[in-house]
């Protein structure tokens, strides 16, 4: 923020700097950063690796996306809502008086909503991965106001990556045991620490 508010660049920060000046505080163009790096790069890049931990560990699942175009977007749509990266939305403030199941929230609570139970709720079902899964809504991408801003991008990258990935390296490997890999713990982005393969 300080190199960008001296040295205005071509990119996002610099053009908020040069368009708002002071109109716009450094901790709010720092806050911009870091949604612009966790909004568009880990998320995606959790996404990619935990859709190859899926594909790695079924080699029927990996050649049907390769012969069948039609297979991807179910399968895209399907990790989005039983891999929720962002499991839990950002914390919102309570604007009226309502019970939601047995809990009472007051006006002026902080309220936070777990997305990835949201994904999961009303069928027991909904607890598997099924890539034949019907597309089903989804709170992957937050909704409404909130919804992400670049949801679509995120969905046209994972349709591209995947198929790509697999015809490039059809003989794409775990390195590692994949149920050993070690996922982030202290992340607001779910995800895993690392993921070697043998291409």
């Amino acid at each position: 923020v300080k190199h960008q508010r001296e040295e205005p660049g071509d990119g996002m920060l610099g053009m908020l700097v040069r368009q708002h000046g002071d109109d716009i505080s450094d901790r709010e163009l720092a806050g911009l950063a870091d949604g612009l790096l966790t909004g568009g790069l880990e998320t995606t890049t959790s996404m990619l690796a935990l859709g190859a931990i899926v594909l790695l560990r079924d080699p029927a699942l990996r050649h049907r996306l390769i012969e069948d175009d039609d297979a991807i977007d179910p399968f895209v749509d399907e990790l989005l809502r039983y891999l929720t990266v962002v499991q839990v939305a950002f914390p919102r403030i309570a604007r009226a008086d309502i019970t939601v199941g047995d809990r009472r929230i007051e006006a002026g609570d902080l309220v936070f909503c777990s997305l990835s139970a949201a994904n999961r709720s009303g069928d027991p079902g909904l607890d598997h991965f099924d890539p034949h899964r019907t597309t089903r809504p989804h709170l992957a991408f937050g909704h409404g106001i909130h919804r992400c801003v670049g949801a679509e991008l995120a969905r046209m990258e994972l349709r591209a990556a995947y198929p790509a990935l697999l015809r490039r390296f059809p003989e794409i490997v775990a390195a590692s045991d994949l149920e050993a890999l070690e996922y982030r713990k202290l992340s607001f982005v779910f995800g895993v620490e690392s993921l070697p393969v043998t291409l």
